[in-house]
C-alpha cells in the first residue's frame, strides 16, 4: 500500500488512506509536490479533480489554500475512500464528490454553469483518456481564460503532449514513467 502524505500547507504531513493491493496507481507525494511547485499559489482557487482516486490532489490543494474542490470518481470503492480521507482531513464542507464517469460528469457540471480555476486529470495510463477528456472539455468548457489545466500521463503516451499544442504556456516535466503537463493559458486550448 503506497504511503500518501500531504506535502505542503496547513495539513502538511497528513497521511492519506489508499486501498491495499488495489490496482489503482496513485500520484506519489513527490509528483504532487512537483505539480504544486510548477503552478505556484492556489490560494482561493476552485479545483476540479477528474479520476480522483484517493482524493489526494484535492486535499493537497485545499491544504495549500484552495477554496473548494469537486472530485469525480467512477469506482464506488474509491468514492468511499475519498469520503474517508475528506472526513479525516475535516474537509467535507469544502468538497463535492461525484460518483460518476468523467464522460458524464463534465457535461453534468457544465449544465450547472460550473467553471474551475484548476482542472487536474490523472486517468489510468495508456487508454487515451486525456484526449477524450480534452475533447469533452472543449464541448463543455468548465474553464475560464485563467484556468490552469494539469494532466498526468505515461511517458509511453508521447502523442498526448501534442494535444496541448506547441505553446510557451505549456510546461512539461517527467518523473520516471510519469509525465506532467501544465497549461496555464487555457485560451490556446480552443485551437
Amino acid at each position: 500500500m503506497p504511503t500518501l502524505r500531504i506535502t505542503g500547507g496547513r495539513l502538511k504531513g497528513l497521511s492519506i488512506s489508499s486501498h491495499p493491493g488495489d490496482a489503482a496507481r496513485y500520484t506519489s507525494s513527490k509528483v504532487r509536490q512537483a505539480i504544486f511547485n510548477m503552478i505556484g499559489s492556489v490560494e482561493g482557487m476552485s479545483v476540479l479533480e477528474l479520476f480522483a482516486g484517493s482524493g489526494s490532489f484535492s486535499i493537497e490543494a485545499l491544504s495549500r489554500g484552495a477554496a473548494a474542490a469537486t472530485l469525480v470518481e467512477s469506482n464506488k470503492k474509491m468514492v468511499e475512500l475519498i469520503g474517508k480521507n475528506l472526513t479525516s482531513a475535516a474537509l467535507n464542507k469544502y468538497c463535492q464528490v461525484l460518483h460518476m464517469d468523467v464522460r458524464y460528469a463534465i457535461p453534468f457540471l457544465y449544465g450547472r454553469n460550473n467553471a474551475y480555476d484548476m482542472i487536474f486529470m490523472d486517468p489510468p495510463y495508456e487508454r487515451g483518456y486525456v484526449a477524450d477528456v480534452m475533447t469533452t472539455l472543449k464541448a463543455n468548457p468548465l474553464y475560464t481564460a485563467d484556468t490552469v489545466l494539469i494532466a498526468e500521463y505515461s511517458r509511453r503516451e508521447a502523442d498526448t503532449l501534442s494535444l496541448f499544442g506547441d505553446q510557451t504556456d505549456t510546461r512539461t516535466k517527467k518523473y520516471g514513467d510519469t509525465v506532467i503537463t501544465v497549461l496555464t493559458d487555457i485560451r490556446h486550448f480552443h485551437s
